[in-house]
C-alpha cells in the first residue's frame, strides 16, 4: 500500500505543533509574528549541531579500528617511533586536558604519519593525522615536526614538534589560539 505524503504530513498546522510540544513540552503556541515556520531556527540549529556530531565522531571509528589492529600485530616492543603511544595532552594556554593515543607509520624515508586520538572532558573525542618528518639526532633520540590543518572549528594549522627517547614521547603543539603539550609512552598490548 502506498502511502500518500500529503496525508502523512496532515495540516502543516498539526505537523509544526507536534514539533512544538517535542521542543517545549506544551501545546500552547502563541506566535507573535505571522512565520509559516516559528520553529525552523531550532531546526536548522538541531541540524547543524546533528551535522557537527557526526563529523567530529566519524573520523573515531576508523582510528578505534586501526589501533586494534596494530595492537594485534604488535607482539615486541617496537623500536623508533612507529607503533603504539599513548598518554595526555595539556594545553598550556587554559589548562583543558585529556587522554591521548597515538599510532605511528612509516611512510617514507624519514616520513611518518601521526594518527592522533585527543579525549576531552572525558565524552568528547577527536581524530586528526599529522604528517611529519623524523631524524635520529643521537643514540636512542629521534626529533620530529610537522604540521596539520584540522580546520576552523579546531582551530585552524597546528604545528608540532618533539623527541623521543628511551619509549618517551614529548611535544609541543603550537596553533593560533592555542599551545601545549603531549607527553606519551609507548603502548605495549
Amino acid at each position: 500500500m502506498a502511502v500518500n505524503p500529503t496525508i502523512w504530513l496532515g495540516n502543516r498546522r498539526d505537523f509544526i505543533m507536534l514539533g512544538w510540544f517535542f521542543l517545549t513540552g506544551s501545546l500552547s503556541m502563541k506566535i507573535s509574528h505571522p512565520s509559516p515556520l516559528p520553529s525552523s531556527k531550532v531546526l536548522y540549529l538541531f541540524g547543524i549541531l546533528s551535522l557537527l556530531a557526526v563529523c567530529l565522531t566519524t573520523g573515531c571509528s576508523g582510528f578505534h579500528r586501526a589501533w586494534e589492529n596494530q595492537a594485534a600485530l604488535t607482539s615486541t616492543e617496537d623500536e623508533g617511533l612507529s607503533g603504539l603511544w599513548a598518554g595526555k595532552w595539556e594545553s598550556e594556554k587554559n589548562g583543558h586536558h585529556g587522554t591521548l593515543r597515538c599510532l605511528i607509520t612509516q611512510t617514507g624515508n624519514q616520513q611518518y604519519q601521526a594518527w592522533y586520538h585527543a579525549k576531552y572532558l572525558k565524552w568528547f573525542s577527536y581524530a586528526y593525522k599529522v604528517d611529519m618528518e623524523a631524524h635520529l639526532t643521537e643514540p636512542n633520540l629521534i626529533t620530529f615536526q610537522g604540521k596539520a590543518d584540522l580546520g576552523f572549528l579546531a582551530g585552524g594549522t597546528y604545528a608540532y614538534q618533539g623527541q623521543v627517547s628511551n619509549h618517551v614521547f614529548q611535544a609541543i603543539y603550537r596553533a593560533k589560539s592555542d599551545h601545549g603539550v603531549f607527553h606519551m609512552q609507548r603502548h605495549i598490548p
